[in-house]
């Protein structure tokens, strides 16, 4: 996981957080010519450079400009660009003018200010300037033509700062040659394997032979390997690049040698621990909202202001699940159980849709934290007319019940409404994600996207 985090944001973040802090303390400089003589007052205005470093950086999380999947130089790229800018300094200045142990001298905090704003700017658009230009690092060649193989090899196009570029396929048919495959080529038989990693400077392989046909090269991989080649297997290597794990080219094998899935008592311990404290932080956090949203419910429709209904939690347990009634009452009389939509859904009251689109719905599933049922981070639990229809439809669905569900989680993060047998399997991908990598991390890594996507509307 460390891996796959790694080269999303993680060293960009880092670069531009300490040339921030660079930018606020030139800032200082150039308007007061020298730096505080005493040791607080060097921390002093230490601290307050990085603070401004670090609203920058969430308003540009907050509207997406860390995501670099075909990184363009757009028109929407640079609106995007600005408005996060324009927003940071918004609110750097109301912080700044309200909190009077912030404050600092109006001439060093202009300086700052449009040091940073000019930095930011500059430093975003030649990034992803470099990141459209750049020479690949990495020349890359591909064993097999799986189905898993040929969307590997799209999602890599996705990914330029990967710095990787598919060099072809090598096949075991010698009448497959010269065919295309993903935009690339099938260059080469298994026996021309070797010439074609010294010919072509190869430096990474990956692995993804169909399980009907075809006879790995074990000694030639083998020799590569010795000789410090880095050769992936195509499962991993999907799942390093796109946060999910593809569940209809798993082998069981696979799930129980494979790294990960270590889910111990005391990560249940933990989790729990956390949850509980942050589910009560967010309860006296949203009270307010709480009651607001009780009285407008009770105003707009007929009905309980609560909609209760039964969930699949952790090893199977059918528990409560507890929500803000968002459609009319006895919604799915006539129909019984049916997926929800995320638009257009004639069962939605007028203040559900409200409470929906902001995720306010969700938020008295704090009672269910509170009481065990969930985690504030896991899969989202389902029902369990539909869990027993999927677990007979989807290999592997019942592994999300090893874990307590959540109010949030990787999957609503990385994808929208579930409302058809697909969508269910990609977000399935994401659950199990989740739980092979799971740890404290990805919990702050999930809310942190949470709080985005409520903000920004997206996801589920």
């Amino acid at each position: 996981m460390w891996r796959y985090l790694a080269l999303r944001r993680l060293g960009v973040v880092f670069a531009e957080t300490v040339l921030l802090v660079c930018c606020g303390l030139i800032g200082y400089l150039v308007r007061l010519l020298n730096f505080p003589e005493t040791l607080p007052e060097r921390y002093l205005v230490l601290g307050k450079a990085l603070l401004i470093a670090v609203i920058f950086q969430l308003s540009l999380h907050l509207h997406d400009i860390y995501r670099f999947q075909g990184a363009r130089l757009s028109i929407r790229f640079i609106q995007r660009l600005l408005q996060a800018i324009t927003v940071a300094v918004l609110f750097i200045c109301v912080i700044f003018y309200t909190i009077p142990t912030l404050t600092v001298g109006r001439g060093v905090f202009a300086y700052s200010l449009l040091l940073s704003a000019l930095f930011i700017f500059f430093w975003h658009t030649t990034l992803c300037f470099y990141l459209r230009v750049r020479q690949p690092q990495v020349n890359m060649l591909v064993l097999g033509t799986s189905d898993l193989v040929c969307v590997t090899v799209q999602e890599i196009k996705k990914h330029p700062e990967l710095g990787i570029k598919v060099i072809g396929f090598v096949d075991d048919d010698p009448a497959r040659v010269g065919e295309s495959i993903a935009d690339h080529q099938i260059i080469g038989t298994f026996d021309e394997f070797p010439r074609l990693v010294d010919e072509l400077n190869i430096n990474h392989i990956i692995v993804g032979l169909n399980d009907n046909r075809g006879k790995l090269p074990v000694g030639e991989l083998l020799e590569s390997k010795t000789k410090g080649m880095a050769i992936e297997d195509v499962t991993a290597f999907y799942e390093w690049i796109t946060g999910k794990i593809p569940v209809e080219n798993l082998k069981p094998s696979w799930l129980i040698f494979n790294n990960g899935f270590d889910i111990s008592s005391g990560i249940f311990l933990r989790k729990r621990i956390t949850s509980t404290l942050m589910a009560l932080g967010l309860l006296l956090l949203t009270s307010p909202l709480l009651l607001l949203a009780m009285i407008l419910i009770k105003l707009d429709s007929k009905g309980p202001v609560f909609y209760k209904q039964r969930r699949v939690g952790q090893n199977g347990r059918v528990f409560t699940l507890v929500k803000f009634r968002s459609m009319s009452q006895d919604a799915e009389k006539g129909t019984g159980p049916v997926w929800s939509t995320q638009d257009g859904d004639s069962r939605v009251t007028r203040v559900g849709r409200l409470l929906r689109r902001t995720r306010i719905d969700e938020l008295p599933q704090i009672y269910n934290v509170l009481r065990g049922d969930m985690n504030l981070v896991g899969p989202r639990p389902e029902r369990p007319f539909f869990v027993e229809r999927l677990s007979k439809d989807i290999p592997y669905y019942p592994l999300r019940h090893v874990v307590k569900p959540g109010i949030t989680g990787w999957a609503q993060i990385n994808y929208g409404y579930a409302n058809t047998l697909d969508h269910t399997i990609e977000k399935l991908q994401y659950d199990l994600f989740y739980i092979k990598n799971m740890s404290w991390v990805l919990d702050v890594i999930t809310i942190f996207e949470t709080v985005k996507t409520v903000l920004v509307r997206k996801g589920s």
